[in-house]
């Protein structure tokens, strides 16, 4: 499949990567592409475009951008009737109680998109390696598109996730953003990124 993965960020990187190395045909959006190209240069399956020319290379798309430039950046992509897989998250989330969730402002401003949330509340590499942590961990996932968060979720478990949890959807966008202070304090806390959320049921 022809994916592009909006932003060189260490998130686009590592989604980029497993994208290819799956087989799939990536192109990562850059602002610079001149520039990044030479960082994935030699990698099969993988090179750097602006992020209008990953757009349009893309039958799916990946938004790794942060969230304050995401909507502007995709305003100038082709993304109508494709998948959008939504990642990212505000930086001010951190600190500040979020307005309108990142993923309901995207799907409201984009509405031919088939946008699915998941992924925004794992690390880099844990996203694209779960297997990294010793124990079972959760990942959250929410759409409008039933069948948009079916292909996903078969592209989360390519990437080798076990537990993921449907949330519904994109009502749930605020939830799932709303863990990002809580992630920021526990990897402050950790001194690290090498953790995640469990979901313990009976």
């Amino acid at each position: 499949m022809r994916i592009g993965v909006l932003g060189t960020g260490e998130v686009g990187r590592a989604i980029g990567g497993k994208l290819a190395a799956l087989g799939h045909d990536v192109m990562l959006g850059s602002r610079d592409p001149a520039q990044k190209q030479a960082a994935f240069s030699g990698i099969e399956n993988l090179r750097c475009g602006s992020n209008e020319q990953a757009a349009a290379h893309g039958e799916w798309i990946v938004n790794a951008l942060r969230g304050e430039s995401a909507p502007d950046i995709l305003a100038r992509c082709a993304l109508d009737d494709k998948i959008l897989i939504d990642i990212a998250n505000y930086d001010s989330a951190v600190d500040q109680p979020i307005a309108v969730p990142l993923g309901e402002l995207l799907q409201e401003k984009f509405p031919r998109v088939r946008l699915v949330k998941t992924l925004n509340s794992v690390s880099a590499h844990l996203m694209v390696d779960p297997a990294g942590l010793p124990h079972r961990h959760s990942v959250f996932i929410a759409a409008n598109d039933d069948a948009a968060k079916h292909e996903v979720t078969e592209l989360l478990k390519a990437f080798g996730w076990q537990d993921i949890i449907d949330l519904g959807d994109l009502s749930a966008c605020r939830a799932m953003e709303q863990l990002i202070p809580l992630w920021m304090r526990l990897e402050a806390h950790f001194d690290g990124p090498h953790f995640n959320l469990a979901v313990v049921r009976a």
